[in-house]
Parts: C-alpha cells; structure tokens; sequence
C-alpha cells in the first residue's frame, strides 16, 4: 500500500441532490480513511462541501450571489469539521482544520510554514483535513477548484498518490466507457476525449481533473480518478482493485 496519500473529495460525492451535506457518505469516506491510518498510511483529506453543509443549515429565500456563497461557506466550514470531527472520533482520531488560499503557493514563507504544519499534522493521530478559503479567496487568488490544491499539497509533501473521488466513474472515451489505465505515452491520446463539463456546484470538472493528473505524473505521482459515491472505492484502490482510471507517472513513484 502507498504510504503517503492525499485523497480529494468533491461537491457533488458530498452532496444530496438538493445540494445539502451527505453526512451518510462523509461517513463512509471517514471510516476509510480511518482503516488506511490504521494501517500505517499518512492521509490528507482536501475535501469541498463547505457551502453545501451552510444550506444544510439555512437557507437563503433568493437567488444565490457571490456573497452568499460565502456566507454559506463560512457557517458550513465550521459544520463540515464538526462531522468530520465525530465521525473521526470514532476511530479514535482528531481532524486538524487547515484551510488555504492560492497567495499560500504564492510566498515562499507561508510555503514553507505550510508545508512544515502539513507535514507535522501528518504523525500520529491526527488526519489534516483542507478546503480552500473560501470565505476571504479573491477573483484573482481562487484556485480553478480543489483538484489544483489537492494537486499542489500532493508536490509539496511529495505523496505517493493522490485520490481524486469524483461523481463520475473516471475518464471516457469515445464510447463512454471508463479508460482503466493512462500513461505518460498514451495520455496525449486520451486528451480528446476530456470535455470542459462541469457538474452542478462543481468548478473544475474532468478538464481540471486531467490536467492536474499530467502534472502529478510528470513528478512520479500516481492519480486515482473514480467514483466517490461507490462502495469502499478509497479502500478498495488501495488494495489494488481496478477502479476508476489511474494515471501511472513516468517515472516510479516513492513506495
């Protein structure tokens, strides 16, 4: 099993269809997380669903604007960690809150005080858990979406792996059949079939997610892509099941 892993979980695998937290699957993602640390891994968990867990509380009776958004992201940021909390507490384990902006990638100083706390939460029983910043993020300091932090946490701690858990099963060819495995000398090939589509509440989609895996695997760092929704999908990739598509790096990764 790899040995460092940051696993990415986005909005939609975290949210109802009426776009309020799943607690049902933040359980099932905590408990699989949980049985990784147990078995020796070092976990970072870049989760969205902040603005989802602030409708789950309130709702606003109009049409949603920027500021709202955040005013949802700032009452559900403090919900999301208090489910993360509990459902990690079962396992006997704490979540450390660590949000971001993209000025964070930008100084060299809050680089390195960043890269020193991640690294420091990474020991014992502690799972670090990120989100962006959304409540303070500016236009021109936002990241495209939490696949491009994810991405960035997994070069600066130089992970193993990273686990992007999407609403979709991975990526589709032509046929709309997941592609299992993509190399450094076929991915160019499969670059065709990646569309700019965004799921509802999404900011990325596969767009992000591919050009995030090119990076990742020009540095020797193996990207999941699978479906977050589906049953132990966390634990059975790490066992090695084949899930969703992988992405393995050009060179041989750490583990």
């Amino acid at each position: 099993m790899k040995k460092r892993i940051v696993v990415k979980v986005g909005t939609k695998v975290l949210s109802k269809t009426d776009g309020t937290l799943d607690e049902h699957v933040l359980k099932h993602l905590a408990d699989q997380i949980a049985n990784l640390k147990k078995r020796g891994a070092e976990v970072i968990l870049v989760t969205s669903g902040a603005v989802g867990s602030g409708r789950s509380l309130l709702t606003l009776k109009r049409r949603e604007t920027v500021p709202d958004k955040q005013f949802y992201a700032a009452i559900g940021q403090v919900n999301l960690m208090k489910t993360y909390s509990k459902l990690f507490a079962r396992h006997c384990y704490l979540c450390a809150q660590f949000l971001s902006t993209k000025e964070d990638f930008r100084d060299s100083e809050h680089y390195l005080n960043m890269k020193n706390c991640l690294a420091g939460l990474l020991y014992g029983k502690v799972i670090p858990v990120v989100n962006e910043n959304d409540v303070v993020a500016v236009k021109e300091l936002v990241f495209t979406d939490n696949d491009e932090l994810a991405g960035l946490i997994a070069l600066q701690l130089e992970a193993d792996a990273v686990v992007i858990l999407s609403s979709v099963a991975g990526v589709l060819d032509g046929n709309s059949q997941v592609i299992p495995e993509i190399t450094g000398k076929t991915i160019s090939s499969f670059q065709k079939h990646v569309t700019t589509a965004k799921t509802a509440g999404g900011r990325g989609g596969m767009a992000s997610k591919f050009v995030v895996a090119r990076t990742l695997m020009s540095h020797g760092i193996t990207v999941y892509i699978a479906d977050g929704k589906r049953k132990n999908v966390l634990s059975d990739i790490m066992k090695g099941t084949i899930i969703g598509t992988k992405f393995i790096p050009n060179k041989k990764s750490k583990g």
